[in-house]
């Protein structure tokens, strides 16, 4: 087998067959890349297994290939550096390290992580190491795939050298963008709002194929097209070299057998502009027009391409076509949008507060992958919910590894934007004017990336991967083929030293794969967790005992599985509350807890101890373990706790329900408004206790409007009831007054819903205004006929406006809807004895 000598400095090129391994390799690296677009971007505890099992066959197949072929080095290249001083940031998070070192490298940390565990039981020995991270589970989760990706990333750039090998993954990669976006288009087209047509998702209405987000669909398609667009640009080259692109040329040679292939790509191309923009990611679009901007000022700059802007007018004509076709009014209406800067008055108080947790946490950051965990503390947005990334990919990196971590990723991005210059500066070969197209994706993402958080995603994040290891040798290539250098013998020592590595590689593979089975198999138990819950939610966690033993079975077999897992082992010891107390005492509304299931209880405190280890900032820990210990143990420092949960975790409702108790219970009644109404905005069954604390616990019907704000079902709520509350009269016609004002205003909506105007008709009714409750009724009924009782009240409503006829045509159509409909029947029955005064006005 022949080979060469490679290094930066310069990559010889020569013409060798390809070995059984480098076929392993290519077949292994198109099935994933196949596979993580088509498996929803392969964001699933299942599909990521998958990912880590075919990334790790393709890293030990590299491996066997250097022990088993005569293969004298690796491709020497100083990016290696910043990927492996990345690794070492991120393991060096995960180390349990002194106390005292911990404070030299980040000391708000330790002084964090001291604050909020020093009161634990031996809390000296338990804090004499910690690690960097504050939640090392979710560092390991994310430390599996980023070793997957720079396994990848290693191992293409060794292994795609030779210009066939290139082409042939770059059209792959423009073979599956092709895939995902026909599947993008037939949903546009065909859909029904779901994946695959069958698969349901809160997020998606089916624009984005199997991508779950548009805004993570935009980012894999831009650089989909990336591949197609430098295939394009090669293969113009080469079958235009040393030929004058006239008209008639151009027209001749798309016509020829030759231009399949051009055409194939051109409408990968098309097929993708038109379903960026018909998924209707704003960052997706814009980041796509930036890119092409950028690319079309480098080609520009080689004469030779000035002659074929044709190919750039003919994908523009295409897709412009097709976008009119798909939905032109739609896009223009989601880009006008972008004019409106005050809907991301949110998003840039996101980048505000980040930059505060970076400020406290500025060299290795708060652990990679923390993010949902400990931004939470510095939240000050207008969001109620919890956003579990930022969306902003550089934001997130320096608040997670910090700006070791982010200066090494500078470090690494201007070697691939050097390599794609030196590469279009001195393209001598045709295979390297593909780096176009590749700078074209890597351009995209990293506008996109200020936005979004697409780069998390395994099927992006691979890609761009494997952009990079590319562009990086394009730029190694030499100007002309060198002669092949004959194969040497391997001695013992680099055999044995390949060998270690192999075995350590191995070893860590086998790490990963074991982890991500793991999480595959807690994930799949705790699904039924889920389930379970939701009923018992339903019930007001009113259960047997069979169906919380089944409950908290799984959510122990969830965390056997993953003991480092906070979510579960809180969760888990919340269910055995719960099915401890559920006896309330009538009179005082406190749990009732029997004196044999106290040892039961102080496991729970226990075990939530332990919770706050795994993750010292998971809020809602606190806020559970200072309630069991306020009511249960008459314990002063219960009241702290559950202050100290509302501070870590200000977007979990429960957190803001206790805090908004405690404050009622010390007398700081209007504090509790604000804990309130964010409770009530994260989970909407808060707001009856909420309202009904106010009303008939504190007798406050004042704040329990200001909660409730514009809510019109909750406001009427709280009209009904101040109706039958003495000295409130005034107050519940001033509520109504409101209300009726609401739903004016929502009816004149052009989009109203049948349910609003019945609200509004009911109001009405109640007004004694039948004339207007009447022409309510019968709007919501022309949006929603099959309402018995919205026929059974208009039927009343016409009685008393002795318009009998009407009366009894509604009340008929109440029996046809419902037989057997009693009140239907005495309706008919007492109208019956009044027709005889107006038989005349009944038809027969």
């Amino acid at each position: 087998m022949l080979n060469c000598r490679t290094d930066c400095e310069g990559l010889d090129i020569v013409s060798v067959a390809c070995s059984r391994f480098d076929t392993i390799i290519e077949l292994t690296l198109a099935g994933l890349l196949l596979f993580m677009p088509l498996a929803f971007g392969a964001v699933q505890p299942w599909s990521r297994e998958v990912v880590i099992v075919l990334s790790g066959v393709i890293v030990l197949s590299f491996l066997l290939k250097m022990l088993w072929q005569k293969q004298r080095s690796m491709f020497r290249h100083w990016a290696y550096v910043p990927i492996a001083a990345l690794l070492l940031i991120v393991v060096l998070q995960l180390v349990p390290l002194p106390c005292s070192l911990v404070s030299v490298i980040s000391p708000n940390t330790a002084a964090l992580k001291s604050e909020l565990l020093g009161d634990l039981p031996n809390a000296g020995i338990r804090l004499d190491k910690m690690t960097l991270s504050f939640y090392p589970h979710a560092t390991r989760h994310d430390l599996r795939l980023m070793l997957a990706v720079a396994g990848v990333f290693v191992v293409v750039l060794n292994v795609f050298r030779r210009p066939e090998q290139i082409k042939r993954l770059l059209m792959v990669i423009a073979a599956i963008g092709g895939i995902v976006a026909a599947i993008a288009l037939a949903q546009t087209l065909f859909g029904n709002g779901k994946l695959y047509w069958f698969i349901s998702t809160k997020y998606s209405e089916g624009y984005s194929g199997p991508f779950v987000n548009h805004s993570h669909y935009g980012q894999f398609m831009n650089l989909s097209m990336g591949a197609a667009l430098g295939l394009i640009i090669v293969k113009l080259y080469e079958d235009f070299a040393g030929k004058k692109a006239t008209p008639a040329t151009i027209a001749t040679y798309l016509g020829s057998v030759s231009a399949r292939s051009l055409w194939i790509l051109i409408a990968i191309i098309i097929l993708g502009i038109t379903t960026v923009f018909s998924s209707l990611t704003r960052g997706g679009m814009v980041s796509m027009l930036i890119a092409v901007g950028f690319t079309t000022l480098m080609l520009m700059r080689r004469y030779s391409f000035k002659e074929h802007g044709w190919i750039m007018v003919l994908i523009a004509l295409g897709a412009f076509t097709c976008v009119l076709y798909v939905g032109f009014d739609a896009v223009y209406d989601r880009l006008a949008t972008l004019r409106n800067l005050d809907q991301y008055s949110s998003r840039w108080q996101i980048l505000k507060d980040l930059t505060i947790a970076f400020v406290r946490f500025p060299i290795v950051g708060t652990g990679l992958g923390t993010h949902a965990v400990v931004y939470p503390m510095f939240d000050h947005s207008t969001i109620a919910a919890l956003a579990t990334h930022a969306e902003n990919e550089y934001a997130q990196v320096m608040e997670e590894i910090g700006l070791a971590g982010f200066a090494i990723l500078v470090l690494f991005g201007i070697m691939v934007w050097s390599a794609y210059f030196r590469t279009i500066r001195r393209a001598g070969r045709p295979i390297c004017l593909s780096a176009y197209g590749l700078g074209f994706g890597i351009c995209a993402i990293l506008v996109h990336s200020l936005t979004d958080f697409g780069q998390h995603i395994p099927a992006n994040t691979f890609l761009s991967a494997v952009f990079c290891a590319v562009i990086l040798t394009l730029g190694c290539i030499r100007q002309k083929d060198a002669p092949a250098h004959q194969t040497i013998g391997i001695s013992w020592r680099r055999k044995t030293f390949l060998l270690l590595i192999f075995i350590g590689v191995l070893a860590v593979w086998m790490w990963a794969v074991i982890g991500a089975d793991r999480m595959r198999v807690a994930h799949n138990k705790w699904n039924k967790v889920l389930a379970i819950e939701k009923s018992l939610v339903e019930n007001k966690w009113q259960a047997t005992g069979a169906q919380y033993d089944e409950i908290i079975s799984y959510a122990q077999a969830a965390l056997e599985q993953q003991p480092g897992n906070v979510q579960y082992r809180y969760w888990l010891n919340v269910y055995r509350w719960h099915c401890i107390s559920q006896a309330v005492d009538p009179d005082t509304g406190a749990n009732i807890i029997p004196a044999d299931s106290m040892p039961i209880v102080c496991d729970i405190v226990e075990q939530l101890n332990e919770a706050r280890l795994l993750c010292p900032t998971f809020g809602p820990v606190y806020c559970t373990l200072g309630q069991i210990e306020k009511a249960i143990f008459d314990d002063p420092a219960g009241a702290e706790r559950i202050r100290k949960g509302f501070r870590l975790a200000p977007c979990d409702p429960v957190a803001c329900f206790a805090a908004g108790l405690l404050d009622i219970e010390e007398g700081q009644v209007d504090k509790s408004v604000e804990k309130f109404s964010r409770a009530v905005r994260l989970d909407g069954s808060f707001c009856k206790r909420v309202v009904d604390i106010y009303l008939n616990g504190i007798n406050r019907p004042d704040l329990a409007i200001a909660v409730v704000a514009d809510d019109i079902w909750w406001l009427r709520y709280i009209s009904n009831a101040l109706r039958d509350m003495a000295g409130h009269e005034a107050l519940a016609a001033e509520v109504n007054d409101r209300v009726v004002d609401l739903l004016e205003q929502e009816c004149s909506q052009e989009a109203a819903p049948a349910a609003v105007f019945a609200s509004l008709g009911d109001v009405y009714r109640r007004r004694r205004d039948n004339t207007a409750a009447i022409e309510c009724y019968n709007r919501a009924l022309a949006l929603d006929y099959s309402q018995v009782g919205w026929h059974f009240t208009l039927a009343k409503l016409l009685a008393e406006a002795d318009r009998i006829a009407d009366a009894m045509q509604e009340a008929r159509i109440c029996l046809r809807l419902r037989p057997q409909f009693k009140a239907a029947e005495s309706l008919i029955a007492d109208l019956s004895v009044r027709t005889e005064a107006f038989a005349g006005e009944i038809n027969p």
